[in-house]
């Protein structure tokens, strides 16, 4: 009976090492390197119109980026690339890197049937335990849903799902609201 091929343990320099060569991301899971799966049209579309319409509204004092930056949960030992994130103020970057930040204000995830489930656990308890997160939004592909997890002042999550093309969702933790014919704009439902 032979055994099973042991798996490489990479430490979190090895891996920043290996991204900054890399022809495709990976994201990093405690020690562990797991590629990026590729996207939709549908998928890609969603995050353009998010991030076009977050930019067209953001003030002087909060940027959106999309997947070229990574946010780093420190307390799981994990990078994670959201679909769109903003922060407010200036990026507090993880040891002085320049690709990778720990203090997201919101994130966008859209949803696709790869990483949902991981989107919906594993990635929200992880991104919750970031300080400086206020909301933490899922965008349905396949059919006009928002859902928004957003901290009150209390720290507690409140849930809220906004559906339907005719809705307006107001992203609490930084005054915007988008429509979904907006953030759904040529998308094949």
């Amino acid at each position: 009976m032979s055994a099973l091929p042991k798996r490489k343990i990479y430490t979190t320099e090895e891996y920043l090492d290996l991204e900054e060569k890399a022809e495709y991301k990976s994201e990093y899971d405690n020690g562990e390197i797991i590629a990026m799966a590729g996207g939709s049209l549908n998928h890609a579309r969603i995050i353009g119109n998010i991030d076009r319409g977050f930019g067209g509204k953001l003030g002087k004092t909060c940027e959106s980026k999309t997947t070229e930056v990574k946010i780093r949960v420190d307390i799981y030992r994990k990078f994670y690339y959201p679909d769109v994130f903003i922060f407010c103020g200036e990026p507090i970057f993880y040891q002085k890197r320049k690709d990778a930040i720990i203090n997201p204000t919101l994130i966008v995830e859209v949803l696709s049937d790869n990483t949902e489930a991981k989107d919906r656990g594993e990635k929200m308890l992880a991104y919750r335990t970031l300080e400086s997160l206020r909301e933490y939004v899922l965008v349905t592909q396949d059919n006009p849903t928002v859902e928004q997890y957003i901290k009150n002042a209390d720290e507690a999550w409140i849930h809220k799902a906004t559906i339907g093309l005719k809705s307006v969702v107001k992203f609490e933790s930084i005054g915007i609201e988008l429509t979904l014919e907006e953030i759904y704009q040529r998308v094949l439902l």
